[in-house]
């Protein structure tokens, strides 16, 4: 039987081969982005030359291709124009809404005000009426005393009773008053409060849709500026991009590009990994065609395989972020072990989680080999190797085992 820190030293070595996978793959990935970006410069000079064609000599341009960039220029401006009405909705709807909040911030200013007015109109009565008040229990009070003096309150009994009752309903009166004024003048404070945080409320939201507007002000203006070289510029794209070459694979018996050293078959014009030009450039019209082509269908497997590879990656954070936590949970158990007067835990990784753990060493050693493939071949593998084992379900059973190991033995022996 293993302890807690063997459980531990298990997880730590897990968590390490796939931290070793993870900067493997990161690395790869780093440099599969550097050759992106030449197979994607490249290209974009290709299109550049074949721009010049198109523009400069269309009624030399082969009937087929005149079709299909007219026909692109149809779509891409049918496209632009339904964005820019949207866009422009998107607008007025911000401005009105915006409108909006101006408008209920004035509302609500003018409504205070009025109540303001209404509420210190009648503090100001009650200040008034309080202050009679006041002064007449001040009269009742002198009465009293005169009347209460020597003889006088024999002869006055009766009169000084009827006073005292009157004087007693004004005090109550009075006291009335004075806690009406209070409680004006807490409504008071509550309608400026509540007023204060709707306008805060009410300003801010004005902001943010006053930016929101903008925003889509500017991007309209951007796009009605720019309108014509955009129209240009993907009527071109969709068309010239478009184009794929039918390149045979690469063998290991190709000739080795001097850059690289990857194999590339002799009708390459370029580099599938690096780019670097292995044929000499051809301006022509047809060269240009033939040339753009390849470089798409190189850009768009770059593109497929960084974007597998980067999914491999986001699987390795996501592993190494469940042994994060689970070793925390195994770090409190042995705080409390050694804390509290608790019996060692006698415990081992449950055999069908030492099972699974396997594929970790497998895969950090599948990810070390040296791959002088292209990134969506390399991606592939990959895919291969986890489609079955690394399964969320798969990967939840597997820390799900152990944690449920650890209370089990936890309940039994603590």
């Amino acid at each position: 039987m293993g302890r807690l820190a063997n459980f531990k030293d298990y997880l730590v070595d897990c968590r390490g081969m796939v931290s070793a996978a993870d900067k493997h793959l990161s690395q790869l990935q780093e440099k599969y982005e550097s050759f992106f970006a030449e197979v994607s410069k490249v290209r974009e000079h290709e299109y550049e030359q074949l721009r010049d064609h198109i523009l400069d000599n269309r009624d030399k341009l082969p009937t087929e291709l005149i079709k299909a960039l007219d026909a692109s220029r149809a779509e891409v401006e049918q496209e632009f124009d339904e964005k820019l009405k949207k866009l422009r909705a998107q607008h007025k709807k911000a401005v009105a809404r915006a409108e909006k909040r101006r408008l209920d911030s004035l509302k609500k200013e003018k409504l205070i005000r009025k109540k303001n007015v209404r509420l210190d109109k009648e503090e100001e009565g009650l200040k008034d009426r309080s202050e009679k008040l006041l002064n007449q229990i001040k009269e009742f009070n002198q009465r009293i005393r005169q009347m209460g003096r020597g003889f006088g309150f024999f002869t006055n009994l009766f009169k000084m009773r009827k006073i005292q009752k009157e004087r007693r309903r004004l005090a109550k009166e009075q006291t009335d008053t004075a806690a009406r004024i209070e409680v004006l003048r807490g409504r008071w404070e509550k309608y400026d409060e509540d007023y204060a945080k709707n306008e805060k409320k009410l300003q801010q939201e004005w902001i943010d849709l006053n930016t929101e507007a903008n925003s889509f002000h500017t991007k309209i203006d951007h796009l009605e500026a720019a309108r014509a070289h955009i129209l240009q510029r993907s009527a071109i794209e969709k068309v010239v991009f478009n184009r794929l070459a039918d390149m045979p694979k690469p063998q290991p018996s190709d000739p080795a590009c001097p850059r690289c050293k990857h194999p590339n078959p002799i009708g390459y014009h370029f580099c599938h990994i690096c780019a670097k030009r292995l044929n000499q450039d051809r301006p022509d019209l047809d060269g240009s065609l033939a040339e753009i082509a390849e470089l798409n269908l190189h850009h768009r497997r770059f593109s497929e395989g960084m974007q597998a590879c980067q999914e491999i990656i986001g699987l390795m954070r996501g592993l190494m972020s469940g042994f994060d936590a689970f070793m925390k949970g195994v770090d409190d158990m042995i705080t409390s072990e050694n804390k509290y007067p608790l019996a060692k835990l006698q415990i081992n990784v449950p055999p069908k989680s030492v099972s699974y753990g396997q594929n970790f060493a497998k895969l950090e050693k599948s990810v070390k080999q040296d791959h002088s493939l292209h990134p969506i071949e390399f991606a592939q593998q990959i895919k291969e190797l986890i489609a079955d084992t690394y399964t969320e379900e798969k990967i939840k059973t597997y820390f799900e085992t152990m944690g449920q190991e650890l209370t089990i033995q936890a309940d039994k022996q603590w």
